[in-house]
């Protein structure tokens, strides 16, 4: 189990968790509130996942939440709150492109293509940077300020999480994750980012419509 940090609270406002219906057009079915002074991006009560308002308005994430991403947290170990906003939109991409295309994509796919590491600036999270040679998309967003200030919590049911079986994510966040080492260049490989470099590769074209 990792340590528990500080979190600054209020972390966010009813109106800020207001705009998700009305400016990002999430469907009311799902259900949001505010934080309690017990919880934080590490612990939230029973039934309920927690999030960053800036998944939302500068990653492109979406309710229901697309089980790809789950499974790949899964097979990580990770919590949803120990993404980086980097993180995500790096994840994001991948899969778009990769549906685009036709393509599976999976965690053995994103490990060719990426490195994860933990991101000193905020204990227990995780950044993502392209290999070398290996970029997909020009102009992602690498650090965000101040991104962990507006957290909040939705309730996990079909509208928010689909038919994922939630509970196969843990409880507690992990100190790190497995690495995969080096990346040999294969032709198989050359071949998948040939094929998710088809397109439009600019992460400004990555519009909720298009994700």
């Amino acid at each position: 189990m990792a340590p528990s940090f500080s979190f600054p609270l209020p972390p966010i406002t009813a109106d800020r968790l207001e705009e998700l219906y009305t400016v990002l057009g999430v469907h009311r079915a799902v259900v949001f509130d505010l934080a309690s002074t017990s919880e934080s991006p590490e612990a939230v009560r029973d039934g309920y996942c927690g999030a960053y308002l800036s998944f939302f308005e500068t990653c492109g994430l979406f309710f229901p939440i697309p089980e790809a991403i789950f499974n790949i947290l899964e097979e990580l170990g990770l919590s949803l709150t120990q993404m980086c906003p980097n993180f995500l939109r790096h994840l994001l991409e991948l899969l778009v492109k990769a549906r685009e295309e036709g393509l599976l994509f999976g965690l053995d796919e994103l490990r060719h293509l990426v490195l994860m590491k933990r991101n000193n600036q905020n204990p227990w999270t995780f950044l993502m940077s392209p290999r070398p040679s290996h970029q997909i998309i020009q102009g992602v967003p690498y650090r965000d300020q101040n991104w962990r200030e507006e957290f909040f919590v939705f309730k996990i049911d079909e509208a928010s999480v689909g038919s994922f079986d939630f509970s196969r994510l843990p409880r507690y966040w992990a100190e790190d994750i497995v690495h995969s080492g080096r990346s040999s260049m294969t032709d198989g490989l050359w071949g998948l980012i040939g094929a998710l470099r088809r397109g439009r590769s600019y992460w400004s074209s990555f519009d909720h419509p298009r994700i």
